[in-house]
């Protein structure tokens, strides 16, 4: 079998210049394979749901208007160095 590795290691999303909102549906498992991210910037994008999974190595984590009210159960933010959260619906922020 032929094993893909992800070498993503930055994801930067903006659809400031979206003339309309509208919700994005995606896979909440889409970060799964993706062991290299060390950033992830997310702005003016509404999600359907929130993730399932954030690799460990993740930096930076920016997501304006995170959809869900929690972050992943498996995520331990040991390496996060930045972490911004406005306009979400964060309602705990336990590790």
């Amino acid at each position: 079998k032929c094993k893909r590795l992800f070498k993503i290691e930055i994801i930067c999303l903006d659809f400031s210049i979206s003339d309309k909102e509208e919700t994005v549906e995606w896979n909440e498992n889409a970060f799964m394979k993706m062991k290299n991210l060390k950033i992830l910037i997310i702005r003016n994008c509404k999600f359907s749901k929130g993730p399932n999974y954030f690799p460990e190595g993740l930096r930076v984590l920016e997501w304006h208007r995170y959809p869900s009210n929690f972050l992943p159960s498996n995520f331990d933010p040991i390496n996060l160095v930045i972490c911004k959260l406005p306009d979400s619906s964060i309602t705990s922020f336990e590790f």
